[in-house]
């Protein structure tokens, strides 16, 4: 049978492994086995609707364009003129506390955040949307609030150059 006992152990390490990987198949196999609801009955699909007749080009008339949109569907980035009159982004809204946003880049956490950058604030930014020599601009972080060009948070990225 055996001859030696690492013969004997790698044997019972193998049918240790093989029982833990087929214990939980075996539950499962007798819970349904010994359950009372009945097998669903199989589902047929949906019978599929006649195609749609082809329309005659010469006969009938071109479709109409749908009308334009009330509103568009997103706001258009905040330019530095803009930005005078939007409210600043709060440091203590869940979203700021989420990225980290202070106001000054010198108050950042750097033991929380190990991405933070010497140098690196919110008018450094490539999502800043305001100019380098702006105190404060728009950032997409925070629609329709501004943010201090001294500021920094975690979503802090390198301006590539164009």
């Amino acid at each position: 049978m055996f001859t030696t006992t690492e013969e004997f152990t790698m044997q019972k390490a193998s049918t240790r492994r093989n029982f833990i990987q087929i214990f939980p198949l075996a539950g499962l196999a007798m819970i349904a086995a010994c359950s009372d609801k009945p097998a669903p009955a199989p589902v047929e699909p949906a019978p599929m609707p006649p195609p749609a007749p082809i329309a005659d080009p010469v006969t009938t008339p071109p479709m109409e364009a749908p009308p334009p949109a009330s509103e568009p569907a997103m706001t258009a980035p905040a330019t530095s003129s803009q930005s005078g009159s939007m409210p600043m982004a709060d440091p203590a809204s869940s979203q700021a506390q989420m990225l980290g946003y202070v106001e000054n880049a010198a108050n950042a956490d750097k033991v929380k955040y190990k991405n933070f950058v010497a140098g690196s604030h919110c008018a450094n930014c490539g999502l800043y949307q305001g100019k380098a020599t702006d105190k404060i601009g728009g950032c997409p972080l925070f629609p329709g609030k501004n943010v201090s060009g001294e500021g920094w948070c975690s979503a802090w990225v390198k301006v590539v150059p164009v």
